[in-house]
């Protein structure tokens, strides 16, 4: 790994475990929630790690970009080679539901591409990362994606709101299917080995994939859109409508089959 590499990496790993434990403080004790908009609540908790996050990263990093859920998006942004992807709470239903499958989320890209990410659960202390081409690693130990097995039934993490809604229905055939909490709680799950993958056909924003984007692909996985082609990111409009993240060609190719064109 080069050396700057190495240093984004260090302070990555500082912003998302101090972010961390300021979520986890917050846990159980009392905090405002706000709807952003039709059930996308925010927390004082999303906030305040999204402070800390900011600070280390930017006083570091001063030439790159930033972009969060919790701040408005920079139009100086497209300009820069390098931009951070945040996700100061992903899966912050979760943490109002005491479901602690909720994570902090710092990616960088480079033009268009992921090339390092962490994720970081508050709650079990997990952290994930990766950075292009050096693999992936979870508490500093090397992971992989599931291996294939064609004669078993494949199994996906799905959204708990989704199953809640009844949208997996029609996959029960299929996949065998887990419940599990925010979007980049299921991709680090798939990027160890603990499913073979999943999908969603809603609206996702590039804070919410970006990290774990890296992470799976480093641990041998595929994270694509819906119709398979390649994602990239800093893109004027930050919606992704749905997309798949498995362990391999053979899975990918299996969802394709089986979800709405």
């Amino acid at each position: 790994m080069s050396e700057p590499l190495q240093s984004e990496l260090k302070y990555a790993l500082k912003a998302a475990i101090k972010a961390a434990k300021i979520i986890a403080k917050q846990y159980n004790q009392s905090y405002k929630i706000i709807e952003k908009s039709f059930d996308q609540p925010v927390t004082d908790a999303d906030f305040a790690a999204n402070r800390i996050i900011k600070e280390i990263l930017t006083k570091h990093f001063p030439d790159d970009a930033w972009l969060s859920e919790e701040d408005v998006a920079e139009i100086e942004r497209f300009d820069k080679k390098r931009i951070w992807v945040i996700d100061p709470l992903d899966g912050t239903k979760e943490f109002i539901n005491k479901n602690p499958e909720f994570a902090v989320s710092i990616a960088l890209v480079e033009d268009g591409q992921p090339i390092l990410g962490v994720i970081c659960n508050p709650i079990t202390k997990e952290v994930f990362s990766a950075v292009k081409n050096h693999g992936a690693f979870y508490n500093n130990e090397p992971i992989h994606a599931k291996t294939h097995d064609p004669q078993s039934k494949p199994s996906l993490f799905v959204s708990v709101s989704e199953h809640k809604r009844g949208e997996w229905e029609n996959y029960k055939d299929d996949f065998e299917i887990t419940t599990r909490g925010g979007c980049a709680y299921k991709m680090v799950g798939i990027a160890m080995g603990k499913a073979d993958g999943t999908f969603t056909l809603s609206h996702k924003n590039e804070w919410d994939c970006c990290a774990g984007h890296i992470i799976i692909e480093e641990a041998g996985g595929i994270v694509c859109h819906l119709d398979g082609s390649p994602i990239t990111y800093n893109n004027p409009i930050t919606s992704l409508p749905g997309l798949i993240y498995c362990n391999c060609e053979e899975m990918k190719e299996k969802i394709l089959d089986v979800i709405p064109s």
